[in-house]
């Protein structure tokens, strides 16, 4: 099908998805996302996949995060999207504590809105 239409970014996308997930070939799998995106640089799908290979490949959060940002504005209701930002925001964030940076530059939030921002102690319940 890649062949009858090599600039089709959907079929590209999912080749690419077939590669890293079934083949086990991300460096195949970047290549064809790198296709998808040329091909229609506007496809949060593709830009959000190749966000993940660039994050799984070479940890280098700031191009990661770049490729997330243009795949949420591209298609900021698209759930896969917004799902492998929020997967990947978790995950960089345990690879920064795990660097040894304590995170403390970022305010604590709460889990949900309307949560307490820091559970009540056990000894409050008491």
């Amino acid at each position: 099908m890649i062949h009858a239409d090599p600039v089709n970014s959907l079929l590209l996308g999912n080749y690419a998805r077939f590669l890293k997930d079934v083949e086990g070939d991300v460096a195949r799998a970047q290549e064809s996302c790198e296709r998808a995106i040329v091909a229609n640089p506007g496809d949060g799908g593709a830009l959000a996949l190749y966000a993940g290979l660039v994050w799984e490949t070479s940890r280098d959060a700031d191009r990661a995060d770049a490729y997330y940002t243009r795949a949420v504005q591209a298609a900021p209701d698209d759930c896969y999207v917004l799902g492998s930002y929020g997967s990947f925001l978790w995950d960089a964030e345990e690879d920064d504590e795990h660097d040894g940076h304590d995170g403390d530059h970022q305010q604590q939030l709460p889990p949900f809105p309307g949560a307490a921002a820091q559970p009540p102690s056990i000894t409050a319940a008491s």
